[in-house]
């Protein structure tokens, strides 16, 4: 299971959430997420009260020495990348959201936990649910 950080319109007391964050549920997180989280939350464009770099990288710093495992692109992602771009045309704009799926794909992560499943939902071979379904199905 690799976690994609929640839109700013999810609370973050959310109890799915809770449960994924705290680690309660076998996951990892791609140095790529990690990058996208430093983005959004130092953007005062995309969140209301923006974090300094500073504290931004802090609570980076929380994953990182954390149990949670962070994964890289392999070698062989760009190559990944590359097929998945040629057999999903349609989703060339989502490029970043592509480069994660190849990342996923090379470090045999099958299933990614989003809020916004409709960017990676047409990969094939890649299960992409929300928090919520993430816990239903982990707890059955």
């Amino acid at each position: 299971l690799m976690i994609r950080r929640p839109p700013r319109s999810t609370p973050s007391n959310s109890s799915a959430a809770s449960d994924v964050y705290k680690r309660q549920i076998s996951a990892c997180l791609a140095q790529q997420n990690l990058l996208e989280f430093i983005s959004v939350v130092t953007n005062p464009k995309r969140v209301l009260n923006p974090l300094s770099t500073d504290e931004a990288l802090e609570k980076i710093n929380s994953y990182i020495s954390s149990n949670i495992r962070i994964i890289s692109p392999l070698p062989t992602t760009i190559f990944t990348f590359h097929y998945l771009i040629q057999i999903y045309p349609a989703i060339r704009e989502r490029i970043f959201d592509v480069y994660l799926a190849a990342t996923a794909f090379d470090n045999n992560v099958g299933r990614i936990c989003t809020f916004n499943i409709r960017h990676l939902k047409n990969i094939l071979s890649l299960e992409v649910k929300t928090p919520e379904e993430v816990i239903l199905l982990e707890s059955e």
